[in-house]
């Protein structure tokens, strides 16, 4: 019975239908490049995927993380919430600020909610201002071989 369950998880691994949690974080701001006036840029923590922010009220370089915003799709049981990271919030040196997002379509995220995630109004918001403070998993799906 139990080589009949391996054989049958394997298969399943394989064939792409699995999940995998990666963990991920807020930008620190010394990784979010200016790409153009406003217009800024940051790796994730994975290197799969990219941060992508515009300011609407300045430029230049990156100051402090200020907020994250994570929406949880539906009500939370226990202390795992499933939604979306709305934004990551920095102040600009020069004045302004800027919201990263997270740029990849359809991406689903999970917290902790007894983290450093505090829930206020229906969101989700995480001020730690430590690098990696705010973490979240990205729920993404195994690609098909």
């Amino acid at each position: 019975m139990k080589l009949k369950q391996l054989v049958l998880g394997v298969a399943v691994m394989l064939s792409g239908q699995a999940w995998a949690n990666v963990t991920e974080y807020c930008p620190s701001p010394s990784d979010i490049k200016e790409a153009a006036p406003g217009v800024y840029k940051a790796p994730t923590a994975s290197g799969d995927g990219e941060w992508y922010g515009v300011s609407q009220t300045g430029q230049g370089p990156v100051g402090e993380f200020e907020l994250a915003i994570f929406a949880p799709h539906k009500d939370v049981e226990g202390e795992t919430a499933i939604g979306e990271v709305l934004r990551c919030g920095y102040k600009l040196q020069k004045g302004g600020a800027v919201d990263m997002h997270f740029k990849r379509e359809g991406v689903v995220a999970s917290i902790e909610t007894n983290g450093p995630w505090e829930e206020w109004n229906s969101r989700y918001y995480c001020d730690n201002k430590k690098v990696r403070g705010c973490a979240f998993k990205e729920v993404v799906r195994a690609s098909k071989r």
